[in-house]
């Protein structure tokens, strides 16, 4: 029974201009208020365990905790109630109608050393309350403080600026809401929609959560809505294989069971729980500029959202699963996410999870790592040009086809380099536009010949990864079609050769330089081909042809460079020239035929000859005259 006149008082000024905010713009769906609601329940609840650890006494008869909801669809009111710790009439004002001051940082900030670790559910009663304005014409809340044998305290306010403060009865300690739903919001009354709710963001708080149905005049029957609890807070030891998979299937809809998953949780000055779990098939939007992460956010059990890219680098996108803070704010948006210290340290060791999780697959489950790269290696791939701290680990994980493996079949650096031949002290690579045309190339030829393997670099992103993966295990990765050929022990005698053919060729040489000066910046004598007449590669600091030719599609502006082109001294059309030569250095016949080898040298890589009808013109014209003659 009321003693007291009710005593209408303001809201603080930042808390006016906060309802504003909260019920105009701070929420993008209307059905958060509940979740928000049933977590600051929780809070009051873990609160009231905490006190009731030293003073039992204070519970009395009532020694459950619970929460429970309940619609009178005919008054149009929503009434949410927990028996948590309660508020007195000052808690309430300055929690309330305070924001500056938070009830629950205060009961945080008394807590010191091994209570905090206790106390590790408690979060901050922040601005989620307010948002229940966003379906409510009036909410009037009634609670008693845990211990305080005093009036109950009544508040009330129709969110317009202005709240009113009574004595209420209120027979046991806790806090009762009643929310008079907007006319056009009364779908909240709807069991089935509170059921979604309660299981879409808050299944895992730690409290039952209990629907009370009405049927005529008495009360209906209890549905606990949150009686699963939440997978990734039991302990591992207790958790079957299969439970982890249908939780998978249970958060991703997906029918296949995950490649790997690892589950974590981490204490110490940073406290959260992870369940990540790598996909067996890659998502078709997964490329898609606008697609969407893998991880959802928890806070204290409590769902944030879906799609949290803040957790992880975007080169780790496929990866699916939870993470549930102890750390951060309930109320946290996506802008405080993307500054908030918390979340870096978060991404950064989830990362290193992941990608941990991924070698130990690799390792000890090749086929299935293997089936994972098909899926999923592009991606990775984009972490050497945006996550260095890991490139050590991505230089392990990272997959090619090669000259020693079937098509559609991978090599790791790890087996390359167990596999190099004795003497070798480089790691080859050819970047192509696909398999045939590597397998095609003239600057394979000497590798074959010494049964050195080439890894095959043929996905676009290869040309970018390569400038940040130079090195491997303490050797150089070198382009095969890059510089000046060295293969060290294994070509002593082809180094001899090069050295007496540049002696003989030089003025020849020399003549090819000076006649093709618009497309050659050097000519030299190769040990690379062994059946092909000639070769163009690149300068080591030079673009290559295959990454020219990347550009060029992406309708890039390239600037083109003068390109080296090596000859095979020991192949019978390079003799026959030579003998042309030095019969006639002024023979006119010469540019067409320095002509058609570096053009049929920009075909055999796979690149566009600047004047194909001219090409034809002198290809035709030699046969012409080989025919004539024979």
């Amino acid at each position: 029974m009321t003693t007291q006149a009710p005593q209408k008082m303001e809201f603080q000024a930042e808390v006016k201009q906060l309802l504003n905010l909260v019920i105009h713009s701070l929420y993008s769906h209307k059905e958060i208020f509940l979740r928000e609601l049933i977590s600051n329940a929780s809070d009051a609840i873990d609160k009231a365990r905490f006190e009731s650890l030293t003073h039992v006494e204070l519970l009395g008869d009532d020694a459950t905790f619970k929460i429970r909801i309940s619609a009178d669809k005919d008054k149009g009111i929503l009434r949410i109630s927990d028996n948590g710790v309660g508020m007195t009439r000052e808690e309430l004002i300055q929690n309330i109608g305070t924001i500056a001051s938070s009830g629950t940082k205060k009961f945080l900030e008394q807590l010191t050393g091994d209570q905090k670790k206790d106390m590790s559910l408690i979060g901050q009663f922040g601005v989620g309350f307010y948002s229940v304005f966003m379906v409510a014409d009036k909410v009037v809340l009634t609670t008693r403080r845990l211990g305080n044998d005093g009036p109950a305290v009544r508040w009330e306010s129709a969110g317009d600026g202005s709240y009113t403060l009574e004595e209420a009865e209120k027979p046991g300690r806790g806090t009762d809401l009643e929310i008079h739903l907007k006319e056009e919001d009364k779908e909240f009354l709807d069991d089935w929609k509170i059921q979604s709710i309660v299981r879409k963001y808050s299944e895992y708080i730690a409290y039952p959560i209990a629907l009370i149905s009405k049927e005529g005049d008495k009360d209906g029957k209890e549905e606990i809505l949150n009686a699963k609890p939440p997978l990734w807070r039991r302990p591992k030891s207790e958790i079957t294989p299969e439970e982890y998979e249908e939780f998978y299937k249970h958060i991703t809809h997906e029918e296949e069971a995950p490649l790997a998953y690892s589950h974590s949780q981490v204490e110490g000055t940073l406290e959260y729980t992870s369940l990540l779990y790598i996909p067996a098939k890659a998502p078709y939007d997964l490329y898609h500029p606008e697609k969407k992460h893998g991880l959802s956010l928890y806070v204290k059990r409590v769902f944030i959202m879906n799609d949290c890219k803040e957790l992880l680098p975007s080169y780790l996108r496929f990866t699916r699963g939870i993470v549930d803070s102890e750390d951060l704010p309930l109320n946290v948006s996506r802008e405080l996410l993307q500054k908030n210290a918390v979340i870096q340290k978060i991404n950064q060791a989830t990362a290193k999870k992941v990608l941990n999780l991924l070698e130990t697959l690799a390792k000890e489950e090749p086929e299935k790592y293997a089936a994972f790269w098909k899926e999923f290696g592009t991606v990775i791939k984009e972490g050497f040009h945006m996550n260095w701290e890991n490139l050590d680990e991505l230089k392990r994980l990272v997959r090619f086809e090669s000259s020693k493996t079937q098509a559609g079949r991978y090599r790791g650096l790890q087996d390359y380099v167990i596999d190099m031949k004795e003497g070798q002290k480089d790691i080859y690579y050819l970047t192509a536009e696909n398999r045939k045309a590597a397998e095609g190339s003239p600057h394979l030829e000497v590798f074959r010949k010494k049964d050195i393997e080439v890894l095959y670099l043929t996905d676009p992103i290869d040309e970018w990864v390569m400038q940040s993966l130079t090195e491997f295990d303490g050797k150089k990765l070198l382009s095969a079609a890059k510089g000046d050929l060295d293969l060290g022990d294994l070509s002593k005698d082809e180094k001899k050769h090069q050295k007496e053919a540049s002696s003989q060729y030089k003025k020849f040489m020399k003549d090819f330089e000076e006649k093709m000066s618009d497309t050659l910046k050097e000519v030299r004598i190769t040990t690379r081909l062994e059946e092909s007449p000639c070769c163009l590669v690149a300068g080591e600091e030079d673009m290559g042809a295959n990454l020219e030719r990347i550009l060029k599609m992406a309708n890039q502006k390239v600037t083109e460079s003068k390109r080296i082109l090596e000859i095979n001294p020991d192949h019978p059309i390079i003799q026959k020239l030579l003998g042309t030569f030095e019969a006639d250095p002024a023979n006119p016949k010469l540019p067409d035929w320095y002509r058609v080898l570096v053009d049929q040298a920009l075909l055999a890589e796979g690149s566009a000859i600047p004047e194909p009808a001219s090409y034809v013109a002198k290809v035709n014209g030699f046969l012409a005259e080989v025919l004539g003659r024979a």
